[in-house]
Parts: C-alpha cells; sequence; structure tokens
C-alpha cells in the first residue's frame, strides 16, 4: 500500500465515509458541499494533488472579464493563499499540490476544508457581478531583489 493510499484509508476510516481510490487513482470526496478530487503521483510516494471547480462556463464560454480577475486572483497567489487557479475544460478549477512527508488523515482533511472554502470565496469574488478588482501594482526590478 501507498503512503497515498494509506492516507486515504485512514481519511476514509476517520470519516466513517466508504472512499478509495479507483483503478486510475483518483479519489473523490465532499467537503464543505464541493467534490475535491484527489491523485497521487506515478508513485503514490511523494505528494497528492487535490483540485475541486470553482466555476463551471455558460454555454459561450468564460468572458474576458471572469478570465481577467481569474488571472489577477491567481498573480503571487497571494488571493489563492498559494493555490493554483486555472482553466481546464469549461471550468476554471482551484488545485494544491500537497506533500506527502509527515502528512496525517487529520492534515489532509484540513487543507482539504480550506481547500474547499477558498473555492467558494473565489467562485463568488468570480460571478458576473463581481467588482473589478484593482490592477496589480508591481515594481520593476534591477534583479538584485525578490519583491514578495
Amino acid at each position: 500500500m501507498t503512503t497515498y493510499e494509506r492516507l486515504v484509508s485512514e481519511l476514509a476510516d476517520g470519516l466513517g465515509a466508504d472512499i478509495s481510490p479507483d483503478e486510475s487513482g483518483i479519489t473523490e470526496v465532499f467537503a464543505e458541499g464541493r467534490v475535491v478530487t484527489l491523485r497521487g503521483d506515478e508513485t503514490g510516494e511523494r505528494e497528492l494533488s487535490a483540485f475541486t471547480s470553482v466555476a463551471t462556463a455558460p454555454d459561450k464560454g468564460f468572458d474576458a472579464a471572469t478570465l481577467s480577475r481569474a488571472l489577477k486572483m491567481n498573480l503571487f497567489g497571494r488571493e489563492v493563499a498559494g493555490h493554483h487557479l486555472g482553466l481546464f475544460g469549461d471550468m476554471l478549477i482551484l488545485s494544491a499540490s500537497i506533500p506527502l512527508a509527515g502528512l496525517t488523515a487529520e492534515d489532509l482533511a484540513d487543507r482539504l476544508v480550506v481547500l474547499a472554502r477558498l473555492a467558494g470565496e473565489l467562485s463568488s469574488s468570480l460571478g458576473p457581478d463581481a467588482p473589478n478588482m484593482p490592477e496589480a501594482e508591481v515594481a520593476p526590478s534591477d534583479g538584485s531583489y525578490i519583491a514578495v
């Protein structure tokens, strides 16, 4: 049993739920009313990816304003709390890479709840009535420092 499989098993036991990786290694769990998908790396020993939908595109696709807001949120990772916001098919998804070293099932459950809650907040921010975000201010760099 890989570390990823063990963690999913322990998570299932802790939740009293019947969850386990499918034949392709994907596990789906519910957190904060959202489906969160988990996938271990090829060995199941280094890291797992967790992701959930933030928004699904309307029939015409996402408008430019929504995609622009999503890009601004993703810039430097501040608005997405270090997670990754990206376009996958007709969805904007929020994802996280979670190292498996030292990770417990309780830690994993906490990380999934944070991911799901943040996805809900971002979903509200990306709605059609959301205000435009201010332009990011980035100082020019002469290469001697890193802006943080």
